[in-house]
């Protein structure tokens, strides 16, 4: 959508039908959000349902020159990471910052590689290694926000994330052996 001014009007209105065409026009971004973090639909689907509800709530704290597309997948991912959280799946390791750099070689991504092939391997990880890729590299998530999310030290989210690079590239070079 590229002018959303009278469609924040309207929704802060509580105009029903507004409400209905933001559903319709942001309810796919949310899904693909919520599930890119919780990999399971019918979560996913609570989670989008919730972040609509939430956003038409405080729409009214919404200026009219924001971009409801964004503010509405923050809202989304933001509960995705609390529902995520709320279940404890994880074995964090609480750790010091015994982060290092990675050299410029380990930390970048061929970006001529089949993206079903990126996919896979970032399935192949553990869950917590998965979850901060996804958060920092795909969504945009800082290590401090992602740290502050799901309750840990930013240490803790630093060294998960360069393991999870180091293991990806592990499982991107495996597929890449095994394509013909």
């Amino acid at each position: 959508m590229t002018d959303s001014k009278p469609l924040i009007k309207a929704c802060q209105a509580n105009s029903y039908s507004a409400q209905l065409q933001v559903f319709h026009a942001y309810k796919d971004l949310l899904y693909t959000a919520a599930i890119r973090i919780l990999k399971r639909p019918s979560l996913a689907q609570d989670v989008v349902q919730e972040a609509f509800i939430k956003g038409f709530q405080r729409i009214g704290d919404l200026s009219e020159d924001s971009n409801l597309g964004a503010w509405l997948y923050r809202i989304a991912t933001n509960l995705a990471i609390d529902a995520l959280r709320k279940e404890q799946r994880f074995d964090w390791q609480d750790e010091e910052d015994t982060t290092f750099a990675l050299s410029h070689e380990e930390d970048e991504i061929d970006e001529e590689l089949p993206l079903q092939l990126m996919h896979q391997a970032l399935e192949e990880l553990k869950e917590q290694h998965r979850l901060v890729v996804v958060l920092y590299a795909i969504e945009g998530y800082s290590h401090s926000e992602i740290a502050e999310h799901l309750e840990l030290k930013e240490s803790t989210v630093r060294n998960q994330y360069r393991r999870a690079k180091i293991a990806l590239k592990k499982a991107i070079e495996q597929k890449l052996k095994t394509c013909p």
